[in-house]
């Protein structure tokens, strides 16, 4: 039993609770059985100060999932006397481990693990009027993004799909990664290499020239495998990063080679596009264009705000030319975007799960 598995090319997630069920609120944690696992066994207690009470009937008590934001939260589902009511956003990709064969399992598995999976989970036990809670951090990282070079629309072969990605701290993705990633509402009209050797773009909206092998209806479609000689663009997938991004800007702005220098003064380099993602994924946003280590330039948008990106959320991208092709002259002035070994500082003694998309 692992804490995070993948399985059929899908990663999945146990968030392990174990209640126990004799009557005054007390939560504690014991680690996990197994040494090195992304997860730990959480327990939520509820114990009565007077003895002489009676033991708790099996499957009397109450356990609800819940993922947490500011602004709500979000049931997964709720067990009790034995049956699971699961909500209809998580339908076949939720699980309870154990129950109702083992009643105080309340251990939860999340299966098809996509980035929107990152956040809080809070687990409820209720039993009458008693009730105890404990909440668990996920982080999921990894992020599937879609990559053009400077040469222009379709002008990868297959062997160079993979040095692009490579260049850009990235893997080729694979389908199971881009099918993963349009579940989370990825939507691309341009054709690119995948892992096994396939061509594939992900569509949530049809539109002329982009209707492929599945007509109007939403869905990734796919030109199967392919000549590895015929040129596409790419997918490319980013999984970690051990340092951090951070944005560099001057008055004047900077050239290329400037953006370079900027960087190293700092002792740092130029980020790659692979970096920028991970930093947009994990939250940054800046609305000025800057440099990147490959000669393209982008900017992270995390907020909706008409005058950065025309009110899109991702990481834009400036083109040279109005049909989304070419790089910026090298002496053209952007801030920049650099990258530096060094990780972050912890933010605080949370438990905290943090699980690579493979």
């Amino acid at each position: 039993e692992k804490g995070c598995k993948k399985m059929d090319g899908w990663m999945d997630l146990t968030l392990f609770m174990f209640a126990a069920l004799t009557h005054k609120r007390d939560i504690n944690e014991t680690p996990h059985p197994e040494p090195g696992l992304l997860s730990k066994r959480r327990k939520v207690s509820l114990k009565d100060q007077n003895p002489g009470s009676p033991p708790v009937v099996p499957l009397s008590h109450r356990i609800k999932w819940s993922y947490v934001t500011k602004e709500k939260a979000t049931t997964i589902l709720v067990a009790l006397e034995g049956q699971v009511r699961i909500s209809e956003s998580y339908l076949d990709r939720v699980q309870l481990q154990s129950y109702p064969q083992t009643p105080t399992d309340a251990s939860i598995k999340i299966s098809e693990l996509r980035s929107s999976d990152t956040g809080v989970y809070r687990c409820e036990v209720q039993i009458g009027i008693e009730d105890a809670y404990d909440i668990v951090h996920v982080l999921v990282q990894g992020i599937v993004f879609h990559y053009r070079p400077f040469m222009g629309r379709y002008t990868l072969t297959f062997e160079k799909a993979k040095a692009a990605c490579a260049q850009n701290t990235a893997v080729i993705a694979s389908p199971e990664q881009l099918q993963a990633a349009f579940e989370d509402g990825f939507h691309q009209c341009d054709a690119g290499w995948l892992s096994d050797q396939t061509v594939r773009y992900p569509i949530h909206e049809s539109r002329m020239n982009c209707y492929g092998d599945k007509e109007e209806l939403p869905g990734v479609r796919t030109y199967g495998v392919r000549d590895l000689n015929e040129t596409y663009d790419v997918y490319c997938f980013a999984d970690r990063m051990p340092g951090r991004v951070f944005h560099s800007t001057s008055a004047g702005k900077f050239t290329f080679s400037e953006a370079v220098l900027t960087c190293s003064y700092q002792g740092a380099q130029l980020a790659t596009t692979g970096q920028l993602y991970l930093a947009w994924q994990g939250g940054m946003d800046v609305c000025n264009a800057g440099w990147l280590r490959d000669g393209s330039v982008r900017y992270p948008i995390n907020v909706r705000r008409p005058q950065c990106g025309g009110g899109l959320l991702g990481v834009r991208t400036v083109y040279l030319h109005t049909n989304q092709t070419g790089y910026p002259l090298p002496d053209s002035q952007y801030d920049a975007f650099c990258y530096t070994g060094r990780p972050r500082p912890s933010q605080d003694g949370s438990i905290e799960i943090i699980v690579t998309l493979e």
